[in-house]
């Protein structure tokens, strides 16, 4: 019988090749529709709305995955940064999808933003599990953030802020609602950001050690992307 970690690693390889493969795509989509349309912004979300409420929807497994054990992933915080994603992509790009919002410069910003921060890390993540550590990549994912994020969290917020007007007609209670949720990046986006900040010299300087000091065939896997080993 197969080693259930074995087979719980090759399911997460697939996963996060599969996942990089898929945000590439969009992220393609996205550049070749903006250059092919003259930079609509409604061209964009007409050709991507469908297949990234798909690609959004599938990343709930990474809180599953977390919940199960797979991988050694904050739950509160993977469950926060997925249902934030979700509920932009099903109250501004779904349910609310005015031409103030699918017009908007944030929709392809925000995909840009989502889509290279996904490649890079599903990337990082298949790397780890198959005992290769890159430096380069390593950099990346804890550099890029410094524009991506703001990038990412400030189109969100703009979208949100862009279909305030209509919910107003709509729905009251619904109204305060999606204010409450436009608050929360106040407080919420500094925190993360400096929490990211503080990782990334971490991370840096022991990935740089380890890349300069250690055989690529026997580097050790990302905690945060390797199976919990489990004995029988």
């Amino acid at each position: 019988m197969a080693n259930p970690s074995r087979l719980i690693q090759v399911y997460l390889l697939a996963y996060n090749v599969v996942s990089a493969t898929s945000w590439a795509w969009l992220l393609w989509v996205t550049l070749f529709t903006l250059a092919t349309s003259g930079g609509s912004h409604q061209a964009v979300y007409d050709a991507v709305v469908g297949p990234l409420t798909v690609i959004q929807f599938a990343m709930l497994l990474d809180v599953v995955h977390a919940v199960l054990g797979f991988v050694r992933t904050p739950i509160v915080t993977s469950a926060i940064q997925v249902a934030s994603r979700v509920l932009i992509v099903i109250l501004t790009l779904q349910w609310f999808n005015v031409p103030a919002v699918t017009q908007s410069t944030a929709v392809s910003t925000m995909l840009v933003a989502w889509s290279v921060t996904e490649v890079i890390r599903y990337g990082y993540y298949a790397c780890s599990l198959l005992g290769m550590q890159s430096y380069l990549l390593t950099w990346a994912r804890y550099t890029f953030f410094f524009i991506l994020y703001p990038l990412g969290a400030g189109s969100e917020a703009t979208l949100l802020y862009k279909t305030l007007p209509t919910v107003k007609l709509y729905s009251s209670p619904l109204y305060l609602t999606f204010w409450f949720l436009l608050m929360l990046y106040l407080p919420l986006f500094p925190q993360m950001y400096l929490h990211m900040v503080g990782q990334r010299k971490k991370v840096l300087q022991r990935s740089k050690v380890t890349s300069a000091s250690t055989p690529t065939s026997r580097r050790p896997r990302a905690a945060s992307s390797t199976p919990i080993k489990k004995k029988i």
